[in-house]
């Protein structure tokens, strides 16, 4: 059996890298305004991100489960409808302004430090 080798020349692996850091916090940010149900969650991170972040919808529901067990999103039913919806929890706001504080901390040295 072969084994997998990673290509880190390849663009698309540092995407995937990188997509699979930020749904979380773009998850956190489109839900800091309203509430939102996953097909809508999923164009919104697209639209927030610059359509760089592009969640499927078996990336993004594993993400949401992580953020509701910490605590950070609860999940609610419509009373008219079938779907869920997310919503931001106090806690998943703290962690927000944390995590936004620590991205604007990394990105000036990233932007600085890593002109090609």
């Amino acid at each position: 059996m072969e084994k997998h080798v990673t290509d880190y020349a390849s663009e698309d692996y540092w995407k995937k890298l990188i997509n699979q850091s930020l749904i979380r916090f773009f998850i956190l940010r489109a839900l800091k305004d309203k509430d939102l149900h996953g097909y809508i969650l999923i164009q919104e991170i697209r639209k927030l991100s610059n359509d760089f972040c592009s969640p499927s919808e078996s990336t993004l529901y594993p993400a949401l489960a992580q953020l509701s067990k910490s605590g950070l999103i609860q999940q609610t039913s419509v009373k008219d409808k079938e779907r869920k919806t997310y919503h931001l929890t106090q806690k998943g706001r703290d962690a927000f302004k944390i995590a936004t504080k620590t991205w604007n901390t990394i990105l000036p040295t990233l932007n600085k430090r890593t002109l090609l």
